[in-house]
């Protein structure tokens, strides 16, 4: 992922309070082992007063809390913890997750559905909030201006999430905007078992993917960060399935040793690709 780490000094783009770790924490730990700098900044993370969505009360009740709960508060100690196991350094944005948003109509984004933590959200919010990018955008641009980044990574919305993809979006005009890489993650453990397309916005598309491969003891520094995120665990395992042998599973299935890696691929212009 980087020609010369010594140098680079990566801006990882995370939706929420656990997404950067979950996808591409290993590549962050080795590149910053390796002497990069790398700082993870998520979009996602503010918190909301109550009174909260049906949605949101069900979530705090998955991850063990009240219902009326500060949950953003405990979820960004979490995050703190396990970015710091990685040896990396973090940022906490000002948005509110879709749980918490409401529609322009004053109807909350999310509510709940049948079947555990499944949610329904009613609209995808690059095209039913554009203005929602654009403020996304300016913020990257500031954390760009403070940090400087040789490169940038963010998802790539496997994962059909408006969160996602109005992180992703902004991030790329971002990016290209200020003339910086940018590479996109998979969405883990998600894309184990929901994959889908990925539709870029008009004029971009993905090059082809790169497998990094880290060795065990990232892997497992990696595993270890994860655990940080207490909270989440019972949701990411699911019923009856362990998120590590998924994870590791999907990992073999794209390497070419059968070792533990992770995949990105580079974002390129449609315009200049011709």
């Amino acid at each position: 992922m980087l020609e010369d780490p010594t140098t680079a000094r990566i801006l990882a783009i995370s939706p929420h309070l656990n997404d950067a770790v979950l996808s591409v924490g290993a590549c962050l730990a080795q590149a910053s082992r390796d002497g990069a700098e790398v700082l993870v900044h998520t979009v996602f993370a503010g918190s909301a007063p109550p009174p909260y969505s049906a949605a949101a009360e069900r979530m705090h009740a998955i991850w063990g809390l009240s219902p009326d709960e500060d949950a953003t508060l405990l979820r960004r100690e979490e995050d703190i913890a396990a970015i710091g196991h990685l040896g990396l350094s973090y940022r906490h944005g000002r948005f509110l997750d879709s749980i918490y948003r409401k529609r322009p109509d004053g109807e909350w984004l999310a509510s709940p559905r049948e079947g555990g933590a499944k949610l329904a959200v009613e609209e995808r919010a690059p095209d039913g909030d554009p203005g929602l990018v654009a403020e996304i955008k300016a913020d990257i641009e500031a954390v760009i201006g403070d940090f400087d980044p040789t490169l940038i990574v963010t998802c790539a919305a496997i994962l059909d999430h408006p969160d996602n993809q109005a992180s992703r979006d902004a991030a790329l005009f971002a990016a290209f905007e200020k003339d910086i890489q940018i590479r996109l993650w998979e969405d883990l453990p998600y894309v184990t078992n929901r994959p889908g397309p990925v539709e870029l916005p008009p004029g971009f598309q993905r090059g082809a993917p790169a497998f990094v491969a880290v060795g065990e003891e990232v892997r497992t520094r990696k595993f270890e960060a994860v655990e940080c995120y207490s909270s989440q665990l019972g949701m990411l395992n699911g019923r009856n399935k362990n998120m590590v042998h998924r994870m590791d599973e999907h990992a073999r299935k794209n390497s070419p040793d059968s070792g533990y890696g992770e995949t990105t691929w580079p974002v390129v212009r449609v315009e200049e690709n011709r």
